[in-house]
């Protein structure tokens, strides 16, 4: 993360843009030295939108516990188990 005046980020928009899209950069723009703004892609502004509506439903919150929790166990399905669960199922479908 860099951190860049305003004054600074007004001749370097295009630049610093580009750089928080392509390379998700992230720039915490000052206003008298102080923290103004934030620039970050859409992809990372959309991706943190989701994780925060999802921590904010306790059911999903109590799923995701659970799920940590089986894969400690070790209670998961491989993806070659999950391939032939699918296989199986799509063979029935089309039967």
């Amino acid at each position: 993360m860099e951190i860049i005046p305003i004054s600074e980020a007004k001749d370097r928009l295009t630049e610093l843009a580009d750089r928080a899209a392509r390379e998700h950069d992230h720039f915490t723009l000052t206003r008298n030295g102080r923290p103004h703004a934030m620039i970050v892609s859409v992809a990372e502004w959309e991706s943190l939108q989701e994780t925060l509506e999802i921590l904010a439903d306790p059911e999903m919150r109590a799923d995701l516990v659970e799920a940590a929790a089986a894969e400690a166990r070790g209670d998961v399905t491989s993806e070659e188990e999950m391939a032939a669960i699918m296989a199986a199922r799509l063979g029935k479908a089309s039967a």
